[in-house]
């Protein structure tokens, strides 16, 4: 019989992740009512698209949230790390950064649309936003691919 250590602690139980898991899926709920409330905080309507705002929280939530969850884990501090002025410490941290930025940022531009009166279909509530949103996480991808490229000598280790 194979003695298997990692198996008997509790970082690798099962009973942890599901714990675990279910902790990333009530934060990721809770980022989502977040953004709603934020959203509609910030003009969306209220009570005619409730539908509509929600499901652009959730993506909203879908490009900032869920990638901090996957690499990082529910776990507060080390977000508020990540996240604070100079706390970026790895190449996932300044990736997760500049992502989340991006996506927040391509939402609000998106926004600038939607109060001009050209009569576009895509004009109608979120549609410009979920645009800017998407764009504005492409373009975090883009940007953050490009600083690993210019910082590529630094994040490699010499093996001599």
């Amino acid at each position: 019989m194979i003695f298997k250590p990692y198996l008997s602690t509790r970082r690798y139980s099962l009973a942890h992740k599901v714990t675990r898991f279910v902790r990333c899926c009530v934060y990721f709920f809770i980022s989502c009512i977040l953004f709603h409330g934020i959203i509609v905080l910030y003009g969306a309507p209220l009570l005619e698209s409730v539908w509509e705002t929600f499901l652009f929280a959730v993506l909203l939530s879908t490009f900032t949230t869920l990638p901090c969850l996957c690499l990082l884990g529910p776990h507060f501090q080390i977000w508020l790390r990540v996240f604070s002025k100079n706390g970026a410490m790895s190449i996932w941290d300044n990736n997760l950064q500049i992502t989340t930025i991006c996506s927040v940022v391509g939402a609000w531009l998106g926004a600038f649309p939607i109060p001009l009166d050209w009569d576009r279909p895509w004009q109608v509530w979120p549609i410009s936003c979920s645009l800017g949103a998407t764009f504005g996480y492409v373009a975090g991808l883009f940007i953050a691919s490009l600083w690993i490229y210019w910082n590529r000598k630094q994040l490699t280790y010499k093996s001599r």
